[in-house]
């Protein structure tokens, strides 16, 4: 989600954003990659505050969604794990062709492509950190795969008596994915697999943490007929109104407000809860801010080396002292001050 306040709003407390007159430490480049999987050549179009543009004949970067662009890559212990759209696959007992990702181990020392291997799926293939050195690869079912690419687990959207799951957030700290089941909805320990019923409430949740889930329905509008915007938060205890109005605000205690000077969106926080990152500017000239959770102040800045499309894909080490950015392109790892 693209936002264009003049404050960012955090569900869990935190009123974000930034000013960066001052010098900021520089980050040390550890090294860079790419191409790491084949692209082809496509048509694009991005949306920006002056409209749509046409971005003409060039090759996929696979960055054309800020959605995917903190959920296409994660740290895994001592590797880099990344899903890269190669192609499209027929399947035997499929009507039509379905989607085809590579699942790509990198050694975070040097870069080096260790494993790869290939996921089939309809749509896209959402990648998630776990918080034990493994990663969540969300296709067909729930994959849970260590650093070099083995299976360890598998989640059947369908175990519980479900018609239809969908994971498409975890909670910062990598413990618990979030599975709409429509209705209802669970919590999945990242480590076990095992779910937990929240709700029987259908919901599209926006974010996901260890106890709770996130939304903006607007089951709300029966009690509250003027207004169009909800943000509701779902625990063990029940669903509680966090705002309701025409649009933005929450309730609640405001931790931490700080200024921002243009467009920004959400470029990932480390599972330690230490630091956190925004995105700034338009792809032409996109930047990343790295911010101290704690004091809201900017750290250093990180540029891709690529121009993406929309936003380029990054990631945070466990413990916020790296961070990854780029495509299959080209992707770039950082040390952080």
């Amino acid at each position: 989600m693209r936002f264009h306040s003049a404050h960012l709003t955090a569900i869990i407390g935190l009123l974000a954003c930034s000013c960066l007159a001052q010098k900021l430490p520089q980050p040390i480049r550890v090294w860079s990659v790419g191409p790491l999987t084949k692209s082809d050549p496509v048509m694009g179009i991005t949306f920006g505050q002056g409209g749509p543009t046409i971005t003409g004949s060039h090759i996929e970067s696979q960055t054309r969604s800020t959605f995917s662009a903190t959920r296409s890559i994660a740290f895994a212990g001592d590797r880099v794990i990344l899903v890269s759209r190669i192609g499209m696959r027929q399947i035997q007992g499929t009507q039509a062709p379905i989607s085809a990702f590579e699942v790509l181990s990198l050694d975070v020392k040097t870069g080096k492509l260790k494993e790869k291997r290939e996921v089939t799926t309809f749509g896209s293939l959402p990648l998630f950190g776990a918080n034990d050195d493994h990663v969540i690869v969300a296709g067909r079912s729930l994959m849970r795969m260590t650093s070099d690419l083995k299976d360890a687990g598998e989640f059947d959207y369908h175990a519980n008596g479900h018609k239809f799951g969908n994971v498409e957030n975890s909670s910062p700290d990598g413990s618990t994915l979030g599975n709409a089941t429509s209705p209802g909805y669970e919590l999945v320990d990242s480590q076990s697999l095992q779910a937990t019923l929240l709700t029987k409430v259908s919901l599209a949740d926006t974010s996901v943490s260890n106890k709770g889930v996130v939304t903006d329905n607007v089951h709300w509008i029966g009690q509250y007929p003027k207004d169009t915007a909800f943000v509701t938060y779902y625990d063990a205890s029940g669903d509680h109104l966090l705002y309701h109005g025409d649009c933005g605000g929450l309730t609640g205690e405001p931790l931490l407000t700080m200024k921002v000077s243009s467009p920004f969106s959400y470029a990932g926080v480390s599972q330690n809860g230490e630091r956190f990152a925004l995105q700034l500017g338009d792809p032409s000239h996109e930047r990343f801010v790295i911010y101290s959770v704690k004091t809201g102040e900017p750290i250093t800045e990180v540029k891709a080396d690529q121009k993406s499309d929309e936003q380029s894909w990054t990631a945070f080490s466990s413990d916020g002292t790296m961070f990854v950015v780029g495509s299959p392109l080209k992707l770039t790892l950082y040390k952080l001050p």
